[in-house]
C-alpha cells in the first residue's frame, strides 16, 4: 500500500512490454501493438486480454492510455482537467 507521498508521485511516462522487451515512452503517445503480441502496459495486460478490439490485425490507441484504458474497462469516470 502507497503512502500519501508516494501517490503525490506522478511520472509522465508508460512503462511497456511488448514480447519481453520493455521500453518506456511519454504518457500520450500514440501506441500501436500488434494483435498476436503480449502487451503489458505499467504491469496491466493489454493483449491478449483486449484482442477483440483489435482492427486489421492491430490495436490503435489514439488517446492517452489511462483515459482510454478507463474508458474500456468500464472502470468508471476519469476527471480531465479544463
Amino acid at each position: 500500500m502507497k503512502n500519501f507521498l508516494e501517490l503525490l508521485d506522478t511520472k509522465f511516462t508508460l512503462e511497456i512490454t511488448v514480447n519481453g522487451n520493455t521500453t518506456t515512452v511519454a504518457l500520450n503517445q500514440l501506441l500501436t501493438f500488434d494483435a498476436d503480441d503480449h502487451v503489458t502496459v505499467d504491469e496491466i495486460e493489454i493483449l491478449p486480454h483486449w484482442r477483440h478490439l483489435t482492427n486489421d490485425h492491430k490495436l490503435i490507441i489514439q488517446e492517452p492510455f489511462y483515459n482510454w484504458y478507463h474508458r474500456i474497462s468500464g472502470q468508471g469516470w476519469l476527471l480531465v482537467p479544463t
